[in-house]
């Protein structure tokens, strides 16, 4: 199920839902209880796991903040 962004546009409360694909009804913000709520657009975030190179595979070796030097 994936996790949605949204915020309420009468008390300005940013929250998220996690929504089944079944959720078609409206959403309420667990702040003030208003349906006047917007999606948010999500900012993906990745995790990528360090091997035996500490060595960025985007980032410049002078320039990445990510390899630890």
């Amino acid at each position: 199920m994936p996790i949605f962004e949204y915020k309420c546009q009468k008390c300005g409360n940013d929250f998220e839902l996690l929504e089944k694909a079944s959720d078609a009804g409206k959403k309420k913000c667990p702040n003030c209880g208003s349906e006047n709520v917007v999606k948010q657009i999500s900012v993906f975030s990745a995790v990528v796991k360090e091997g035996q190179s500490k060595k960025c595979h985007t980032c410049s070796d002078h320039s990445c903040p990510h390899s630890g030097h």
